[in-house]
C-alpha cells in the first residue's frame, strides 16, 4: 500500500503527477527506496549496503556517499521513465541505490578478485559483465516466483548502477580537492 500511494510510478509522473502534484512526483524516487518491497530483498539489499558502503565511504566520505545513494533512486527512476515510461507498476526497494553504490565500489576498487571476472578488460567492462550475470539471476528467480516486472526488477536497479559507475571518480576528486 505505501509504494502505491509513495512509489516512483513512470506513467503517473508522464501523466501529469510531476505538475498537479510536485513534491510528492519529485520526492517519489527517493521515498520509494526506504519502501521495502519484501523481507528477503531488504536484508539482502542492506547486507550488500553494508559490505560496499563502508568502503565507498572511506574513499568519497559520508556525503559522497550519500550523493551515490540518492542519485541511485534518481538514476533508476530515470532509467525507468526513460525506457519503460508506460509502467503502472510503482517502485519499492533499495535496489537502485544499492546497486549505485556497488557500481561506485567496483570503479573505485575495482572487482574482488573472488569474483571470476577475466582481468583483462577495463573495469566498465568488467561492470557491464557483472551487470549482465544479475540480470541473469535476476530474470532466473523472476521466473521461479512468477512475478516478473522488467522496469522494477531490471532496469531501476541498472540506472542506479549506471549512476554510482559515473559518480565514483568525480566524488573522489572532489573529496581530496585540497589534498
Amino acid at each position: 500500500m505505501a509504494a502505491l500511494k509513495f512509489g516512483f510510478t513512470p506513467l503517473d509522473f508522464l501523466a501529469g503527477g510531476w505538475s498537479a502534484e510536485p513534491v510528492r512526483s519529485w520526492l517519489s524516487p527517493l521515498a520509494s527506496a526506504f519502501i521495502a518491497r519484501d523481507v528477503i530483498s531488504a536484508i539482502f539489499n542492506l547486507v550488500f549496503l553494508l559490505i560496499a558502503g563502508r568502503y565507498v565511504e572511506k574513499a568519497i566520505g559520508p556525503i559522497g556517499l550519500g550523493v551515490v545513494f540518492v542519485a541511485g533512486a534518481y538514476g533508476g527512476s530515470l532509467a525507468r521513465l526513460i525506457l519503460t515510461p508506460g509502467s503502472p507498476i510503482p517502485s519499492a526497494g533499495l535496489d537502485a541505490s544499492v546497486f549505485a553504490v556497488i557500481g561506485a565500489y567496483f570503479m573505485l576498487y575495482g572487482v574482488p578478485s573472488a569474483i571470476p571476472i577475466a582481468r583483462h578488460h577495463n573495469r566498465l567492462t568488467q561492470v557491464a559483465i557483472l551487470a549482465g550475470i544479475w540480470m541473469a539471476i535476476q530474470i532466473a528467480f523472476a521466473i521461479i516466483a512468477q512475478s516478473f516486472a522488467v522496469s522494477v526488477t531490471i532496469v531501476e536497479p541498472i540506472g542506479g548502477l549506471i549512476a554510482g559507475v559515473a559518480l565514483a571518480r568525480p566524488l573522489l576528486a572532489w573529496n581530496y580537492r585540497k589534498a
